[in-house]
């Protein structure tokens, strides 16, 4: 029994571990959105204006690392396979482990949507098309947004780009992502990582909305 608990122990630790960095990294770009996300924030300077938009591409280069925990999904199964039977009972599985991962989508995902609807409601704030307008292009970019967080969740889940990459490594990044197009497993995690985004993001908004009613108006 002792040798369980120890199990069970050091895997939620381990877990706790790189789970913490992935939330990281899904904080940043919610971070930058509730900064940067301001009608006041980009009135000023030209050079203002700049620094602004270069910190807003930060922003979009860092947020499929909040969808992207979602995949970690991998992890819970292999952990299952790989400990139940010597080191963590079903009991403990049910009761310890899946939480953790229910947490840690629920946290990583809430980062992806907050921000989002950030962006999203900073648009309309900031009026820059009539109302009707708007509406239809956020509609638009809500279809959008999915399929290229996808992409940028395959590039990190497949070939282990980061963010930084995109700067980086922004030739090799580019080659290999126009040879997936010719592959139809790349569109069938496209298709279906976008469908979860979507729907995950809609549904989300219903709960975000009770509690953050200015920004989901």
């Amino acid at each position: 029994m002792v040798y369980r608990v120890q199990g069970i122990q050091n895997l939620i630790i381990k877990n706790a571990i790189w789970m913490g960095w992935n939330l990281f990294l899904a904080f940043i770009p919610l971070l930058i959105a509730l900064i940067v996300f301001n009608k006041n924030f980009w009135k000023g300077s030209l050079l203002n204006k700049i620094v602004t938009f270069i910190v807003f591409l930060i922003f979009y280069f860092f947020l499929p690392n909040a969808p992207y925990v979602l995949t970690d999904v991998i992890h819970l199964s292999r952990q299952i396979r790989d400990y139940r039977y010597f080191r963590i009972n079903d009991t403990q599985i049910i009761l310890i482990l899946i939480p953790q991962y229910i947490l840690f989508f629920f946290l990583g995902f809430s980062c992806y949507v907050l921000a989002f609807q950030k962006f999203l409601h900073w648009l309309l704030e900031i009026k820059l098309l009539k109302i009707e307008v708007s509406n239809l292009i956020i509609a638009i970019i809500k279809i959008v947004n999915p399929f290229i967080m996808s992409i940028g969740i395959f590039l990190g889940r497949y070939y282990r780009f980061n963010s930084w990459d995109l700067i980086s490594n922004y030739d090799n990044i580019v080659n290999i992502t126009l040879e997936q197009f010719s592959k139809i497993d790349f569109f069938v995690f496209i298709f279906i990582i976008s469908i979860t985004i979507f729907v995950g993001f809609e549904i989300l908004s219903i709960f975000y909305r009770s509690i953050f009613k200015k920004m989901f108006e």
